[in-house]
């Protein structure tokens, strides 16, 4: 086919030469920036989700320990009664595995009770921990030391509450020194590559902790001019990310940094954690496609300005051969030809005929063919039966005048496979068709990029899927759009089919729904929440959970649903419980304690005062129990006592309140029970104990007896230590009028 028009101006070829050459090399600075701010944002997002992971479980931590400085400060009474209160700290550190020691220090800072025997009696009023509560005493705030190297060598931190006595001045601290062994597993598990480098650095600029681990890294102050966490600091937002020098370590980095300050926890200063990676790595593949991209570019315009310039060349030489008009027909062809072989495509021409006319150099080299071979060919015999065969349904369309559209895989002959995407452009003069322009664009790279992609989002189905936490996608009104396997467990399902569409709230048990209703509300507005709630699965398995939800966005910004994350926290729910319990119960009796004795008997004293009805108090003392000690030993009085709290225990109502109030010396609130019935259930418990016998090991038995004393609710009497008083009093003529008996207060006249 040849194509005939007029020569274009010499100025005209560059210009439109140099006009695409800026536009591609246009496009290709342009893809760069994208991709750059692509790959920058992408990694942002990684380096504070990392960040984030880091800062929720030391806040949890920190929340732990806040609660566990607390409970040792209600238990400080119990050191004075003579529990083994270190052993209490022992246990409490046992159960906690981010606290490496617990202690107690005096108003001078002296050690009187430690999780490690080797600080008892050790002064530390020379710390800074300690200084800082006894300057700043605020029983509330938790402070966080500096680093610094502790007396047993290890480089940490000190959470500490201070101690106020009862006129609220300070008599001294309850520590936690914090177990960087277990902080560092964490750093390293937000490591997701090499270079990757995660430190925890208090709020004066001190680094506590860093991984990979750096010698002299940890100790190091952050807090100068211009460096990152200078920078973070002044900002005022719980997360920053920065790009640059980096002042630690000299590197250019890209750093995520997090405020570490849990929320309902009053903190003197903050921690921040810290993510960060080269920026060399981060951009190591943009760097390298930018520098193909310029070399493709380079020879792109040097090949086109080439052969720019030959054809110039060749067009004048023809001007003075050949006549103008030949001249003119032969120039339009070649500069025809010329864009057709430098498209990023295959071109051709095929009459009504079927045969070719024209085959651009991209045409050539699919099928493998030489410009003589094409001439003429036959589309049949170039296609093959096969391959013509999908194809002429598509050919007979575009010689009818019907633009064609399509995608097709083919077969190169040197055996590899490419896809292509086709158009049939019909030639039309009039209503006659006349052959049809074949344009086809190798999408090749586009479809393995598509493959690849493919691949990638079931690695990621593959890895959500195995993730051992609920991984679940709710709709806007909450309803379960999709779920990972370690979620249907929870709920106790087969198939996601057994809950498309019910709502997670309704799952939960009732009194936590309107909650879970309300943290999707909020989320769906654009917050993230966190809730932890109670869930019996379908099967029955009663679990507790804990939430983590953020909104999902579509391609325009708009929320389209949101995205949970549930783990399943009932081994610390239950642990939380044992030492609710612990913190309750006397640990020799099983019975109440004499902090939950107290609360309970002030509860019904207060709903009988409400109420109306009587009200009855039992004190005793089991007899001559020193002399039980002195004569068998304290081992064989803690069996009495254990004996005589099951005998009591057993002996009174469900209803009513026991307990041990310390020593030999125990309780009981006897609800709705005025003098007279109070007075037979006391001569009851003594009938019983006087039977019981205690046998030891060596076939000697023990008998036993207790004192009584009963005292009533009546007007005078509006709180629990003056009923206590009363009833003490009752027992303390019991003991002095022969012992083994029950004596009732009389108020006198």
């Amino acid at each position: 086919m040849q194509i005939r028009a007029k020569s274009a101006p010499f100025f005209a070829h560059w210009l439109i030469l140099g006009t695409a050459l800026l536009v591609l090399g246009g496009a290709g600075i342009f893809y760069s920036l994208q991709e750059q701010q692509r790959t920058q944002q992408r990694e942002e997002d990684r380096l504070l989700a990392q960040a984030r992971v880091v800062q929720e479980n030391v806040g949890q931590n920190l929340l732990a320990i806040n609660q566990a400085l607390h409970d040792v400060r209600d238990e400080l009474p119990a050191l004075h009664a003579g529990r083994d209160f270190n052993l209490y700290l022992r246990t409490l550190t046992d159960a906690m595995p981010a606290i490496r020691t617990l202690a107690v220090l005096d108003a001078h800072g002296e050690v009187i009770g430690a999780s490690r025997p080797e600080l008892i009696g050790g002064n530390f009023g020379q710390r800074a921990y300690f200084q800082e509560g006894q300057q700043h005493p605020d029983a509330e705030s938790l402070y966080i030391s500096a680093p610094f190297r502790t007396s047993l060598g290890v480089f940490s931190i000190n959470a500490t509450k201070v101690l106020l006595d009862a006129n609220g001045k300070f008599a001294g601290v309850a520590t936690a020194t914090l177990d960087p062994t277990y902080f560092a597993p964490l750093l390293e598990s937000v490591r997701y590559t090499p270079d990757t480098m995660t430190s925890i650095v208090h709020w004066n600029g001190t680094r506590f902790l860093v991984r990979p681990d750096q010698q002299d890294a940890a100790g190091i102050n952050l807090l100068r001019p211009g460096t990152f966490f200078s920078r973070h600091r002044d900002s005022g937002r719980e997360a920053t990310v920065f790009s640059g020098l980096v002042y630690a370590s000299g590197e250019e980095r890209m750093i995520a940094q997090r405020t570490i300050m849990p929320g309902g926890l009053k903190m003197d200063q903050p921690m921040v954690i810290a993510v960060s990676r080269r920026l060399d790595r981060i951009y190591a593949i943009l760097y390298r496609d930018t520098k193909i991209l310029a070399v493709i570019y380079g020879a792109i315009a040097l090949l086109s300005v080439a052969g720019l310039y030959a054809y110039r060349r060749k067009h004048l030489e023809s001007t003075a051969r050949e006549a103008e008009a030949f001249r003119r027909v032969e120039a339009s062809e070649r500069f025809m030809k010329m864009i057709a072989d430098h498209l990023p495509g295959m071109v051709a021409y095929w009459n009504d005929e079927l045969r070719c006319r024209f085959s651009n150099a991209a045409y050539l080299e699919w099928f493998g063919k030489t410009p003589e071979q094409m001439r003429n060919i036959r589309i049949q015999d170039l296609m093959g039966p096969e391959l013509f065969a999908k194809n002429e349904p598509y050919m007979r369309a575009a010689l009818r005048g019907a633009p064609q559209l399509f995608e097709r895989t083919l077969f190169k002959p040197d055996g590899s496979v490419g896809y292509t995407w086709a158009q049939y452009i019909p030639d039309k003069e009039g209503d006659t068709v006349k052959g049809f322009v074949v344009l086809v664009s190798d999408v090749t790279k586009l479809k393995l990029v598509e493959f690849a992609l493919a691949e990638s989002e079931s690695k990621l189905k593959t890895i959500i899927e195995t993730e051992p936490e609920c991984v679940t996608l709710l709709s806007l009104d909450g309803g379960v759009q999709q779920m990972n396997r370690a979620g249907l467990d929870m709920i106790g399902v087969d198939a996601e089919e057994q809950i498309a569409g019910s709502r997670l709230c309704d799952m939960a048990v009732p009194q936590y729904q309107s909650a879970l209703r309300e943290l999707n509300t909020s989320v769906v507005s654009g917050e993230r929440g966190r809730f932890a709630f109670e869930l019996i699965g379908r099967k029955g398995a009663h679990r507790w959970l804990e939430a983590h939800a953020v909104p999902m966005r579509d391609k325009d910004g708009s929320i389209n649903g949101s995205l949970w994350v549930i783990r399943d926290i009932s081994d610390r729910k239950k642990a939380e419980q044992e030492l609710e319990r612990l913190a309750q119960t006397d640990f020799l009796t099983g019975l109440a304690n004499r902090r939950q004795f107290l609360l309970l008997a002030g509860q019904e004293l207060s709903h009988a005062a409400r109420y109306g009805g009587p009200l009855s108090v039992l004190m005793m003392d089991i007899d001559h129990f020193k002399k039980i000690n002195d004569t068998y030993g304290h081992q064989c009085g803690d069996i009495v006592l254990q004996t005589f709290a099951t005998v009591f225990h057993d002996t009174m109502r469900t209803v009513d309140i026991t307990g041990r109030l310390g020593g030999e010396e125990f309780a009981a609130v006897l609800p709705q029970t005025d003098g007279e019935h109070a007075l037979e259930v006391a001569m009851r418990l003594l009938e019983v104990v006087s039977t019981t016998e205690v046998r030891l090991d060596d076939g000697r038995s023990i008998r036993f007896t207790v004192s009584i004393g009963l005292a009533s609710r009546v007007g005078t009497i509006d709180s629990v230590d003056s009923l206590l008083a009363c009833a003490d009093a009752a027992l303390y003529d019991a003991k002095n009028t022969g012992r083994n008996k029950v004596c009732v207060y009389r108020a006198q006249a």
